[in-house]
């Protein structure tokens, strides 16, 4: 049977939560007392019922920000705000990741490449090499010299 999630279409709540089949209905939890895709969407509440690889595809897109460009002094300003998580580098560029996440396993992740600054939000197991092959990607979609 494949693995199955409540996921939210409320602004006010980003998210999923795993759905359990019980008794022949998708459960919040896995007992019979706990609320059915009817009884969640019984007081106006917007819950649809879907795949957990499609509800954690929804949640990323939801998430995640694409490469952007930014200043040295915003590369640096991050750097120094927070300890680092995952400082990496080569003589050509280096990576880190806030420590602190903005959700679940996803945060803001910066870069330098040659003489260029970026950021990103996008998950916290990212290697150095997936980051700057995304930048690499940003930069020649871009059209731009690195």
């Amino acid at each position: 049977m494949t693995a199955m999630a409540f996921w939210s279409k409320s602004s006010a709540f980003n998210g999923w939560c795993k759905a359990y089949f019980v008794e022949g209905a998708w459960r919040t939890t896995a007992c019979v007392t706990s609320k059915t895709l009817e009884e969640l969407n019984a007081n106006g509440d917007r819950w649809e019922l879907v795949t957990v690889g499609e509800a954690k595809a929804r949640f990323a897109a939801a998430n995640y920000r694409p490469v952007s460009e930014i200043s040295e002094e915003k590369f640096t300003d991050m750097l120094e705000v927070l300890p680092p998580l995952d400082w990496q580098g080569t003589p050509e560029s280096q990576t880190f990741k806030l420590s602190e996440m903005y959700s679940g396993n996803i945060t803001d992740i910066f870069a330098q490449y040659r003489t260029r600054f970026f950021t990103m939000r996008n998950e916290v197991t990212l290697t150095h090499e997936e980051i700057i092959g995304k930048i690499r990607a940003f930069i020649d979609a871009a059209g731009i010299a690195a």
